[in-house]
């Protein structure tokens, strides 16, 4: 009997997971991280990036369908949205789903995760030619700083954890310039780490959220290969919170594997009350 290969994920010096390996399949430095592929025994095809689980063959849904879904079905007409990082392509390929949608912008730092999702997650990847799709290899920080006040209508902010090339985009002054290449009906979503986070952590992300929109709704949902489990989202807009209003058949007929058109238009009113006490105000 062979002996197994294991990737292991240390999180914070508190918790460590490991993952049986069949073989790496890619690995390199880009100029900004590690990037490598491995074929793990329970979830398919992993991307690392600096040692970090980033998306998987099996479980990627969840996090797509909850990132892509529920800002289009808030938001009253969504036709121009933005996703800073999001290299896999995952998000895109939810959005394309919806007619509503006329023009999405891919902006990824890395262009080398971009090429390794292209070759070995055609499933995540596969909306990252279409014509409404505009893939830019920038820096998200800058190029959301150079938009067009009141530009976009929704922008999805699909981070890596805030340490290296993802640590700009959890600050206030990077919220404060998404706010304002938002239209005034426009909406935020950022990926904002698992709940189960120290309470100072998350509470500082909010705020630095807070210094850009009045309304913040944290949502959360299951994402097994990402370390604490569940894992956390929030909504965020200058409108009140009373004008979110869930547009229920924008939904219909997806087939999604996660998100119901029911959960959906309950998830902002179902997030845990721990973690709502994390995160206040």
């Amino acid at each position: 009997m062979t002996t197994p290969f294991w990737f292991t994920e240390d999180d914070l010096n508190e918790i460590k997971i490991s993952y049986a390996v069949d073989r790496v399949l890619y690995e390199s430095e880009s100029e900004f991280q590690t990037v490598k592929v491995i074929e793990s025994k329970a979830y398919g095809r992993m991307l690392i990036l600096d040692g970090v689980a980033q998306t998987t063959d099996q479980d990627e849904f969840v996090y797509h369908e909850m990132m892509a879904h529920v800002p289009v079905s808030y938001h009253p007409n969504p036709q121009k949205i933005l996703i800073v990082g999001g290299g896999d392509g995952g998000i895109v390929r939810e959005l394309l789903r919806h007619d509503c949608v006329q023009e999405i912008t891919l902006c990824e730092i890395d262009g080398k995760v971009v090429e390794v999702c292209k070759e070995y997650f055609p499933k995540h990847s596969s909306g990252l030619s279409h014509p409404k799709v505009n893939v830019q290899i920038a820096d998200g920080i800058a190029y959301v700083k150079n938009l067009p006040a009141a530009s976009m209508d929704i922008i999805l902010v699909d981070s890596s954890d805030p340490i290296g090339p993802g640590e700009g985009l959890f600050t206030a002054e990077f919220y404060k310039s998404v706010a304002r290449a938002l239209k005034p009906d426009g909406i935020l979503v950022a990926q904002t780490e698992s709940p189960w986070l120290p309470g100072a952590f998350l509470k500082g992300i909010a705020n630095n959220i807070r210094a850009g929109f009045r309304t913040l709704r944290p949502y959360v949902g299951p994402v097994p290969t990402y370390q604490r489990g569940l894992w956390s989202w929030t909504m965020a807009t200058n409108m009140p919170a009373e004008q979110l209003v869930h547009h229920s058949a924008r939904l219909e007929g997806l087939s999604t594997k996660y998100l119901t058109p029911a959960l959906a238009q309950v998830i902002l009113d179902i997030t845990p009350p721990f973690y709502l006490d994390k995160v206040k105000a």
